[in-house]
């Protein structure tokens, strides 16, 4: 009786977590949203610190703030609210270690741009794996 108990108490902790491998605290959405809050605040390197070590090879923090910023100016004027919109944990593309792709809003007063990014888990931490700047 006791193994049944110890048994099922197991199971229902496994479907609680989705059965999933993700480490507690690899939030996708939390990630994206720093990231997209530190690129609005036009903290490129805290930003580019938020990637993987693929995406820094491939774009340096200057090559980072101009795409950013080829998309949302400096007389953009005053930003907000940055927010995550759609989600997805299922896109075909998917890598191994992938755990979500976020779109995340950057408003403004005139008009609204974005940055679509795809987070993945990399030594431990969830990390920006691609981004895209503007909207689709």
């Amino acid at each position: 009786m006791l193994r049944t108990v110890v048994a099922v108490a197991f199971a229902l902790a496994a479907c609680s977590k989705g059965g999933s491998d993700v480490p507690p605290g690899a939030d996708y959405r939390r990630v994206a949203l720093e990231f997209a809050q530190a690129l609005a605040a036009r903290d490129y390197a805290k930003a580019h610190g938020k990637t993987s070590e693929a995406f820094r090879r491939r774009m340096t923090v200057d090559q980072m703030r101009a795409a950013f910023e080829a998309t949302v100016p400096e007389d953009f004027g005053p930003i907000g609210p940055v927010e995550v919109g759609q989600t997805l944990e299922d896109w075909p593309g998917k890598q191994p270690g992938d755990l979500g792709r976020a779109y995340v809003s950057i408003g403004g007063e005139t008009y609204s741009e974005a940055v679509t990014v795809v987070v993945a888990m990399e030594g431990g931490e969830a990390r920006i794996r691609d981004a895209e700047f503007g909207r689709p």
